[in-house]
């Protein structure tokens, strides 16, 4: 294919052209065009009003006030009307975008891998938070508590953000089996559907530990201006990829490529990145496709049988 880049060159490029069969040179010529164009499914649907839908990471009124503005930008770069959701669960963004009622889906790492299982969604960006497109695990105790390592867990309440979060619960399973606990028989698990929440519920005593993504507590200070110091981090995990955004499969890879150029270009404004940092902590979008997220989707396979998500 290195031959086609000459023919601007009209010498060289009728040389060329003597030395290839004609059938050879079309099919390379084909082979280029296909090399140049973007490297999505090839969808057909146009719609004149996209959705856009996510899962609650804060509490459910604080995202759909920070959710509704982000569509908004996302409708003045596409030139057509975006609408906000929000799901009350992964699987339920998942059904929508299975079923055609979501075209764009913000998820968490594990979310966006059934995501893909499920419905063929199309992954498109990495989100960047604190200038990285990975974060980590963490859990949480009272620093009262007496509990110095994973191991000291066994027998104890476990608070979680979600069964389908990644660093809430998936990540964590892995690292308490490495200590020597069992998940599902040797803690009691609490599902309080929100990062936030599994803080409080550590801060408050209503759960001995808890597991969320690195630093959730820095956005209690303001509401709980001692939570630095009655919680206290236990135990981090390897990094995870951030938080990323499908498309259902029908698009056409054009829109496609628009959507994903437009949620980039919103993050890389001043507006953009702060909106994006209410929402969900992060500044911004970076181009990315599901190998991005084959630690998670191994991670899962470790686990799918026991999870029966």
């Amino acid at each position: 294919m290195g031959l086609l880049v000459v023919g601007s060159h009209g010498v060289r490029s009728r040389f060329v052209s003597r030395l290839v069969p004609v059938g050879v040179w079309i099919a390379l010529t084909l082979l280029a065009l296909l090399a140049a164009a973007p490297a999505f499914a090839q969808g057909t649907e146009v719609p004149e009003r996209l959705v856009l839908g996510m899962v609650p990471f804060h509490e459910s009124d604080r995202l759909i006030r920070s959710l509704d503005p982000l569509a908004e930008m996302l409708s003045e770069r596409l030139g057509r009307p975006v609408s906000a959701t929000v799901a009350t669960a992964p699987e339920a963004l998942v059904e929508g975008l299975r079923s055609r009622k979501v075209d764009i889906g913000i998820f968490g790492p594990f979310a966006l891998v059934l995501a893909e299982q499920r419905a063929e969604a199309i992954v498109i960006l990495n989100s960047i938070r604190n200038g990285r497109d990975s974060y980590r695990a963490q859990f949480i105790v009272r620093a009262d508590s007496g509990i110095e390592s994973l191991a000291d867990l066994k027998g104890k309440v476990w608070a979680v953000p979600g069964l389908t979060s990644t660093s809430g619960y998936l990540f964590p399973r892995l690292a308490l089996a490495e200590a020597g606990v069992d998940g599902l028989t040797d803690v009691t698990v609490v599902n309080m559907v929100t990062h936030d929440a599994t803080v409080m519920a550590v801060y408050y005593g209503d759960a001995d530990f808890g597991t969320t993504f690195e630093n959730a507590q820095d956005v209690l200070v303001g509401e709980l201006p001692d939570v630095h110091e009655k919680v206290k981090v236990l135990y981090v995990t390897d990094s995870i990829p951030n938080d990323g955004v499908v498309v259902r499969k029908e698009l056409h890879p054009d829109l496609i490529e628009e959507i994903q150029q437009a949620l980039i270009a919103i993050g890389e404004t001043e507006e953009g990145s702060a909106l994006l940092t209410e929402l969900f902590r992060v500044t911004g979008f970076v181009p990315a496709t599901s190998e991005r997220y084959d630690i998670v989707r191994r991670t899962y396979e470790l686990l799918k049988d026991e999870l029966q998500l």
